[in-house]
């Protein structure tokens, strides 16, 4: 099966086991995971979910002394906010024959696969794929592919982020047709829109693109969507180990995404998700801690530092896998996800983005802060990254 660029290498050393409803002494043992002491402020105040619609870095009324913000603050995509319950599909595999034909391929020949995470996979000349059953899904075709199995990767030209940025006016070869990077973002947007499997309560809303140029003249353009529920995006960059667990491994945050490739016109070549859960639960909040009141509690947190620069401010849920690390994969099918939505501050470190064949490195070249917006717990990954500062 071909290699499968989101899935953390350590699903593969996890037991597979799903369940419906985690035991209560699981989500017991479980709590605890990954949370820092929480930090108590005077004059903490809320507002509405709905009012978040209105902050810019000029309705501010707390300025940060240690915290340099982007120019750019847009929480206009909030629909609402609050504890989401997710859940990773079962038994997903049923759908592998007309998987294949949604990507034109006709009746392959399909490999039981043996990976904790289970599931079917296929290959034929022209492309590979695979099917799992808690709901992820690839397949890979087209000249890049080649490139990939010879290992001699095209180099990365551009790196845009979207998230930031506007999208710039970039023109690019695709196997001999001249098209701007708007147009091969509109068509993938409505290829994610339109295909079946990708059909549920989540949206997708570009974060990245990567532009590679081989030796030939082509340009190869790799695009990343984050989830989104209700306009709060899905975490992706939050660090899913808890370094305090010595001699296992616990996940604590699951990492989300969907990655598509184009290098010819209104086609995609390659499509890799990360996580396809369902929602099964939710409970939204009247109020939560107001952005002002969000950056004080960053600021206290890193009142050791000079003044860090920050890239991007977004409002995410960090899903949090209710499982038994020493008898179940979070990766496994049916696991439920308790999902919080936190103020996640990006700040750049000394690291950069490597040339990985997928292109998909953008949590490399950042640390972040997140605070939650229900009871203001402050979390970062500063230790895992020795990050001292930037």
């Amino acid at each position: 099966m071909k290699k499968a660029l989101l899935v953390p290498l350590i699903a593969g050393i996890c037991l597979l086991t799903g369940c419906a409803e985690a035991p209560d002494q699981v989500k017991e043992n479980m709590k605890d995971y990954g949370v820092n002491e929480q930090i108590v402020l005077d004059n903490v105040t809320y507002c509405s979910p709905a009012e978040l619609k209105n902050i810019t870095p000029d309705t501010l009324t707390y300025q940060p002394k240690n915290l340099i913000l982007p120019d750019k603050i847009d929480f206009s995509d909030v629909e609402d906010v609050g504890l989401v319950t997710f859940c990773s599909k079962e038994n997903f595999s049923v759908n592998k024959e007309d998987f294949a034909a949604q990507i034109g391929v006709v009746s392959p020949k399909w490999t039981k696969g043996d990976t904790a995470e289970a599931g079917w996979d296929f290959q034929t000349d022209d492309t590979s794929g695979y099917i799992l059953e808690n709901g992820r899904f690839a397949f890979f075709s087209g000249k890049y592919e080649k490139y990939v199995a010879d290992e001699n990767y095209p180099e990365i030209t551009n790196r845009i982020y979207l998230g930031r940025e506007s999208c710039p006016d970039i023109t690019c070869n695709l196997n001999g047709t001249s098209t701007s990077l708007q147009q091969v973002i509109d068509s993938a947007d409505e290829w994610i829109d339109e295909f079946p499997y990708l059909d549920g309560e989540l949206t997708y809303k570009i974060r990245t693109a990567y532009i590679r140029h081989d030796n030939a003249g082509n340009d190869y353009v790799e695009l990343f969507y984050q989830p989104m529920y209700k306009g709060v995006g899905l975490s992706y960059i939050t660090h899913l180990m808890d370094p305090n667990v010595m001699g296992s491994i616990v996940i604590v945050a699951m990492s989300s995404g969907l990655s598509v490739n184009i290098e010819t016109p209104g086609t995609i070549s390659t499509c890799v998700t990360q996580l396809n859960p369902d929602v099964v639960k939710e409970e939204m909040a009247d109020k939560v801690i107001d952005f002002d009141s969000a950056l004080k509690l960053a600021e206290e947190k890193l009142s050791g530092f000079n003044r860090l620069k920050v890239a991007e401010v977004r409002i995410e849920y960090v899903l949090k896998p209710i499982y038994n690390p020493d008898k179940q994969s979070p990766y496994g099918e049916h696991i439920t996800m308790e999902a919080r939505p936190v103020y996640t501050f990006y700040i750049p470190c000394e690291h950069e983005e490597n040339n990985y064949e997928y292109g998909i490195t953008e949590a490399n070249g950042l640390v972040y802060v997140n605070v939650d917006m229900l009871d203001g717990t402050v979390t970062d990954n500063f230790s895992v990254n020795s990050f001292h500062g930037n």
